[in-house]
């Protein structure tokens, strides 16, 4: 089904005022899950106002978070995130690292006590659009072991970068989980009654799971590249959770499975700009268009179509659902009409694809 990106907006918007929290900050947040189908990244789009409706109104995330800051050293910010909703505390240091950078040349944010984040493009996306350089981190609840081992203790830990490109050209970001796929796309293999592909989620024993209603429950996820993803994953445990002074591993709560328990998820934002760290920002620029050149102009293999850049795919979703609007899976629809009659707010309208 198709939908309007606007109308979608006001739909969320009018589910968490409802649900007490701030105009702006409704806004914020609605902005951010909206834009996330508009990319094409529905694990991290409206279907989240699901759980975070839950959390909301049962009282474990506070509607109208303070974000007091802990500590101030100029080139790095703590924030208290309060237990509120992630894509405010997130806008909140992206756009405070994204100020002290451009007076210092370098700045981080960090954030503890916070939620669900959202898709971390999204922040670093906005950040190189500024024609800054932008690092986002975030840990999760345990959901993948350490190689050599098929015990849930780690998150799948996200890790974004956005860099930014000449003339206004879309940046490149790189937004990756750092397990093969997320568990929001093993949820949607599980909604829609489809077998998991191998390679992704294994059982108590290391054998891979392809039941996909099993592997939500019961599966453990692997890294990507196997030593190399659990060590990425390790470092963002430690720079985004300990070093923020948020929960770790087991003390990070489930979206999914512990839905009544605060999240104490941590975030770090790290911007630099590159005018005011070198001085020379055209050169820095002239740098980024002749790396992306020449890998735009690799000859592809036969069955590829053609070469793209990071942050390509979801740049060109966005397009088309600013043409002809955002596209929603039958099985959201469902959700989502479900859950507007017991929020009760009503749906935008929709049409078929």
């Amino acid at each position: 089904m198709l939908v309007s990106a606007g109308e979608l907006e006001q739909f969320v918007i009018e589910v968490l005022t409802g649900a007490g929290v701030p105009g702006d900050d409704a806004a914020t947040t609605a902005r951010l899950l909206v834009a996330a189908d508009a990319r094409g990244v529905s694990t991290h789009g409206v279907i989240r106002l699901i759980p975070y409706h839950q959390r909301l109104v049962g009282g474990v995330v506070r509607p109208d978070p303070t974000l007091a800051t802990i500590a101030d050293s100029g080139g790095f910010v703590l924030l208290d995130g309060d237990d509120g909703l992630g894509q405010v505390s997130g806008t909140r240091a992206a756009a405070l690292a994204s100020d002290r950078a451009r007076q210092q040349g370098i700045a981080a944010v960090g954030v503890r006590n916070s939620h669900h984040i959202g898709m971390l493009g999204l922040y670093v996306e906005q950040i190189a659009r500024a024609g800054q350089i932008g690092v986002v981190m975030s840990n999760t609840a345990p959901l993948m072991a350490p190689t050599g081992s098929a015990e849930r203790i780690l998150g799948n830990n996200p890790l974004a970068i956005g860099v930014p490109r000449a003339a206004g050209g879309d940046p490149v970001v790189v937004d990756l989980a750092l397990s093969p796929t997320s568990f929001g796309k093993v949820q949607e293999y599980a909604r829609r009654g489809e077998p998991l592909p191998p390679g992704q989620v294994i059982d108590v024993d290391g054998n891979w799971i392809t039941d996909a209603q099993v592997a939500t429950k019961t599966g453990t996820m692997v890294p990507i590249a196997g030593h190399k993803g659990y060590g990425l994953a390790l470092a963002v445990e430690l720079l985004a959770g300990a070093l923020t002074g948020s929960g770790t591993l087991d003390r990070v709560s489930s979206l999914f499975r512990e839905p009544m328990l605060p999240m104490a998820a941590g975030h770090l934002t790290i911007v630099i700009d590159p005018d005011a760290a070198t001085g020379d920002a055209a050169a820095f620029l002239a740098a980024v268009e002749r790396v992306c050149e020449v890998i735009l102009a690799a000859q592809p293999l036969p069955n590829v179509d053609g070469i793209l850049l990071p942050g390509m795919p979801e740049q060109r979703s966005r397009e088309r659902a600013e043409a002809v609007g955002i596209l929603l899976a039958e099985n959201v629809v469902a959700e989502l009409t479900r859950f507007a009659e017991t929020a009760g707010v009503a749906l935008p309208s929709m049409e078929p694809a």
